[in-house]
């Protein structure tokens, strides 16, 4: 399941068995804090688990008749086969809605969605639940290529990071 820090709102996946059902008290990997975390409501709807994500998304929604209504760029929070998190400086208009991101060879990932709802955060960064639509095969392209491309990215990002260039 997927938890937020109280305090820097840093979202993490969690083992829904590591949970006691009275509440399990857990620390922030990134600021420290400790804050209580309870079992999920049983009532979840969700029929997908959800994989956290840091993609960069560009979004365009439109009306009925096709005209854009707003765009923009985000970053995705998280994934699933039936929708996706994404974090935005501004709101997500309701419409149709086209996500596109480019993967390393600069070749196209798309999908079209929904917007589900799109509510402001502590953070006062927006976040908007996308529902994909189209065929299974295509959703579930999108979500295995955007998840390759943000594990790619990640990995190497974190080599950069932590791996010294040889002096020659």
């Amino acid at each position: 399941m997927i938890i937020s820090c109280e305090s820097c709102q840093t979202k993490f996946q969690l083992e829904r068995s590591l949970i006691k059902p009275t509440g399990s008290q857990v620390r922030c990997s990134k600021c420290y804090t400790v804050f209580s975390v309870y079992p999920p409501d049983k009532s979840d709807r969700r029929k997908h688990p959800r994989t956290l994500t840091r993609n960069l998304i560009a979004h365009v929604s439109v009306d009925q008749n096709g005209k854009i209504i707003s765009q923009g760029l985000s970053k995705t929070l998280d994934i699933s086969r039936g929708g996706m998190l994404l974090e935005t400086p501004c709101p997500v208009e309701a419409g149709k809605i086209s996500l596109m991101a480019v993967d390393k060879e600069n070749n196209l990932i798309e999908i079209k969605g929904y917007l589900v709802y799109c509510q402001k955060a502590a953070s006062g960064m927006y976040h908007s639940g996308i529902k994909f639509f189209g065929t299974d095969l295509q959703v579930a392209n999108f979500v295995i290529r955007l998840i390759k491309e943000y594990n790619h990215r990640k990995n190497n990002l974190y080599f950069l990071q932590h791996h010294k260039p040889i002096a020659g």
